[in-house]
């Protein structure tokens, strides 16, 4: 009788290990794709919404220049990083039509970016993973909270250093 419990006990086991594989591999491809479908060198507006005020930021040439809320050459290095949002790998996608937005702060979110005409807004930050919920389109996405910090700088630090 214990022979037959245990033989039970591991198909259960083998069972549960089959369904947790097929569950995160479906999570794997649900979290595949970039951020946006925009390629970085192609984004010719930058606007950070945040609530100190707005940040503009328009490509001339080859050149970024900063239109709010100072007027000058924007920090390349700066920019680079916000171009990379558009490529950045999310950790998780989810159709907004199967949550509750409101529970993640995308309704009302702390900072938007739009790159050209793709919003991204930035919800609550997940304390349990240190991950950052993001709304792009009719999805709320998970991704790595590496940027928000830096969208959170003080305006002067997206201009270019004035040679001495």
């Amino acid at each position: 009788m214990k022979r037959q419990w245990l033989i039970t006990l591991l198909l259960l086991v083998a069972a549960l290990n089959i369904y947790l594989l097929a569950f995160i591999g479906k999570q794997d491809q649900q979290a595949g794709g970039a951020l946006t479908g925009l390629a970085p060198e192609k984004i010719t507006e930058i606007r950070v919404q945040r609530p100190q005020g707005q940040l503009l930021f328009q490509r001339q040439g080859d050149e970024w220049m900063m239109r709010s809320p100072f007027t000058g050459k924007a920090n390349r290095e700066r920019i680079t990083e916000l171009q990379a949002l558009a490529v950045i790998q999310p950790l998780a996608r989810y159709s907004l039509s199967e949550v509750d937005a409101s529970r993640y702060g995308v309704n009302t979110p702390s900072i938007t970016v739009s790159l050209d005409q793709v919003r991204i807004a930035f919800g609550n930050l997940n304390e349990a993973n240190g991950r950052r919920y993001v709304q792009v389109g009719d999805e709320l996405i998970m991704i790595a909270n590496n940027i928000y910090p830096i969208l959170e700088l003080p305006a002067e630090g997206f201009l270019a250093q004035n040679p001495q």
